[in-house]
């Protein structure tokens, strides 16, 4: 990277970073991020975070020593991203006192150390809610075994998770991911049932008890936002998209992607194909998943080759982070911490 192209990155983060009480609406298409960690000493790690803006260029807006407190970067992995902020579980990360999740933002590369969870990360399915009109930030763990559905909220800043245990399967069925939307968290289940919690009431429930996908296709499916809609993608070889009916609490299926992008990941991001994106259409970029192949279309009409389209295609082969740039502002760590 040139000189120039530091410091425009530089200009750009530091924009980013300042406080803003009306962040802009976030920019359509999603960029794509690269974390790597490493020993530099026996008191060191060193890493580097990489943006890909698949409109532009690659930038590198971290690279440096960090001391030991930070080694929890090494072994994490990406569980949702949104508004700038990624959350990260770590692996093996268990010992007493030490954290199994952080959120992390690229933009301003701070850390919230969220609450120790008393021992081996087993939730299931973990995400979080971030909006452009408000900093309160609540991540979400959910997990089912033994009958029960275990919930797990806390927010940047607190001390300690919150939990609370409803009726759940009589036999083994897991959660398979988690998406949040309009004050509500969404889980669909291994079996096919869609559950959601409502955050201002605590309530949880099951809205849907069946799905049409089989069940071996719903192992590894992804929830998606889309709008106002929830979609459901299944993970097989025919690859099938649901939308639910809120009037009638059930799935239907969808035959296209209506001229919009996919990219499916940690966190599953559903875009317009307009103006330059426009190449995109009916494309599905998964990246950091076990789907396969990477890329598929899904519609009327195939993509068109451009450089827009390489872009995408090497970063869902090379497994980056979907992550959504809001194009004025980001929430600074403090503004999560402190949000009420």
């Amino acid at each position: 990277m040139t000189t120039t192209d530091r410091s425009r990155i530089r200009a750009v983060c530091k924009a980013w970073s300042v406080p803003n009480t009306c962040i802009p609406a976030i920019g359509e298409l999603p960029w794509a991020m690269k974390f790597c960690w490493r020993y530099a000493s026996l008191y060191l790690i060193q890493g580097e975070c990489r943006l890909l803006d698949p409109l532009s260029r690659e930038y590198l807006v971290e690279e440096r020593s960090r001391g030991l407190e930070y080694l929890l970067f090494r072994k994490a992995r990406p569980c949702a991203s949104l508004y700038g902020w990624v959350l990260f579980k770590v692996y093996g990360f268990i010992e007493e006192k030490k954290e199994s999740l952080f959120l992390y933002s690229p933009l301003t590369t701070e850390v919230i150390r969220l609450p120790y969870l008393g021992g081996p990360p087993t939730f299931q399915v973990a995400t979080f809610s971030l909006n452009a009109t408000s900093p309160k930030c609540t991540i979400f763990l959910l997990w089912s075994e033994n009958g029960k559905i275990c919930i797990k909220l806390c927010s940047a800043g607190d001390c300690s998770w919150k939990t609370f245990e409803f009726d759940g399967f009589d036999r083994f069925n897991c959660a398979v991911d988690a998406a949040y939307t309009n004050g509500v968290f969404y889980c669909v289940f291994r079996e096919g049932q869609l559950g959601a919690f409502n955050v201002e009431l605590k309530g949880w429930t099951i809205l849907v008890d069946h799905c049409p996908l089989s069940r071996s296709s719903v192992h590894y499916a992804k929830l998606i936002v889309s709008g106002a809609d929830l979609q459901l993608l299944s993970d097989s070889s025919s690859l099938e998209l649901l939308k639910l009916d809120f009037a009638k609490m059930d799935w239907v299926y969808e035959n296209d992607l209506n001229n919009r992008v996919l990219f499916i990941g940690c966190t599953s991001f559903s875009v317009p194909a307009v103006g330059e994106a426009n190449v995109l259409a009916n494309t599905i970029f998964a990246s950091g998943t076990l789907m396969h192949p990477k890329v598929r279309f899904y519609g009327s009409t195939s993509p068109r080759q451009s450089r827009l389209y390489r872009e995408c295609v090497e970063a869902a082969k090379c497994d980056r982070i979907w992550i959504e740039l809001p194009l004025g502002g980001i929430w600074r760590a403090d503004d999560l911490i402190h949000a009420v």
